[in-house]
């Protein structure tokens, strides 16, 4: 489990690196504040009392998502490199179908990097931004509501899962049990008059919520279900004075433009790189 100093310093390496490169890192804090105790997964690289290099393991599902970050007036000096190299020492990549490693599509220093390592392109992700242009928010239909969810909607939320995300049973019941657990998350049940029709969470960080793995039963899809929910989501992040983000993948285009109907705006683009352990 990460300490408060090691959080601090992350924190304060993040702020410095998107200043300085004008780009926004995902690191899933959330992950971060609730790191299994005996958890080898974080990695940090020290000049005197400073962090100046850190990386990150995100075990999701079975694959496993890498990210991280060097300062930048210690760069070219190898401290990425060896962070990779203890990483990749530490993990039973095996263990994992598919190992990912991301980086804002604008930075041009992670690019390289994962280049160098073999790394080969698989997707990107929007972030998008809901804007107020000064129309009223679209009310939800009253029949769809929103509830926390509990450990005995887990059956619901692997079905879910397996439809919407193509997941595996136990993929899905792992990442479940992670996000139930995880501090700043609120995993949510989607309802319509009473029956379980989807399911979302969204993720507190800063005056930020994030909107992820949202996902509608096909069965009843194109009702509104999808549209009202956002904007129940929406209306709650208002009243709490909070900006609402979310990411889509580049390839749903019917995704994309029920989020830009509801006024959510493109802002940035994460890609992510397969890395060949073979190699």
């Amino acid at each position: 489990m990460l300490n408060p100093s090691q959080l601090g310093d992350i924190s304060a390496l993040q702020e410095l690196c998107e200043r300085a490169d004008a780009i926004t890192l995902k690191l899933n804090w959330s992950m971060l504040k609730s790191r299994p105790a005996d958890a080898k997964l974080d990695f940090f690289h020290y000049s005197g009392d400073m962090l100046t290099g850190f990386l990150a393991l995100y075990p999701l599902g079975g694959g496993l998502e890498v990210c991280g970050m060097v300062h930048p007036d210690y760069r070219r000096q190898g401290i990425f490199t060896n962070l990779w190299k203890d990483a990749i020492r530490s993990a039973n990549v095996s263990a994992y179908k598919t190992i990912l490693l991301n980086t804002p599509a604008s930075s041009s220093s992670g690019i390289g990097f994962i280049e160098s390592q073999g790394g080969v392109f698989c997707h990107s992700e929007y972030q998008m931004k809901w804007h107020d242009d000064g129309q009223t928010v679209a009310e939800a239909y009253p029949s769809v509501q929103l509830r926390s969810a509990e450990l005995a909607d887990m059956e619901d939320i692997i079905a879910i899962d397996q439809e919407g995300f193509e997941m595996s049973r136990e993929e899905s019941a792992e990442i479940y049990s992670s996000l139930l657990q995880e501090t700043g998350t609120r995993p949510l049940i989607i309802k319509r008059d009473g029956v379980t029709v989807g399911k979302v969470s969204l993720e507190d960080t800063g005056s930020d919520t994030w909107i992820y793995g949202f996902a509608v039963k096909a069965s009843v899809r194109g009702q509104g279900i999808g549209r009202s929910t956002l904007m129940l989501i929406v209306s709650e992040a208002i009243a709490r004075g909070r900006d609402i983000w979310l990411e889509v993948a580049v390839q749903n285009p019917n995704a994309l433009r029920l989020y830009e109907s509801c006024g959510f705006k493109v802002m940035r683009q994460q890609d992510y790189y397969e890395y060949m352990a073979s190699q």
